[in-house]
């Protein structure tokens, strides 16, 4: 076995969840892809080569050497986030409205 690959080994869940805590704290939105990557969520394709290097220095200081991601917006976190804002909008005409 050689050293890449012990090293890999010892990346623990622990580590990943450190690097994911560490990115939320430094304002960004993160997530955990389906193989529990932390991933950062940029919001928009062109700001990914901003974040990616601030998310290569954050995780440096770590000492993280896992596997990690960053990403565009999809359609659908778009379509989330309008869904949000309505139901959001719509609870604030409900506590303002006057009783009668």
């Amino acid at each position: 076995m050689n050293k890449n690959e012990k090293e890999l080994e010892q990346i623990s869940t622990t580590d990943k969840l450190k690097a994911f805590k560490a990115l939320k704290d430094a304002g960004l939105k993160v997530e955990f892809s389906g193989s529990g990557v932390p991933t950062v969520v940029c919001a928009s394709a062109s700001d990914m080569e901003k974040e990616l290097k601030n998310v290569k220095k954050i995780l440096k200081e770590l000492r993280y050497n896992g596997s990690f991601g960053v990403r565009g917006p999809r359609k659908t976190d778009q379509a989330l986030t309008e869904e949000t804002k309505e139901s959001v909008e719509n609870k604030e005409i409900e506590d303002t409205a006057i009783p009668a």
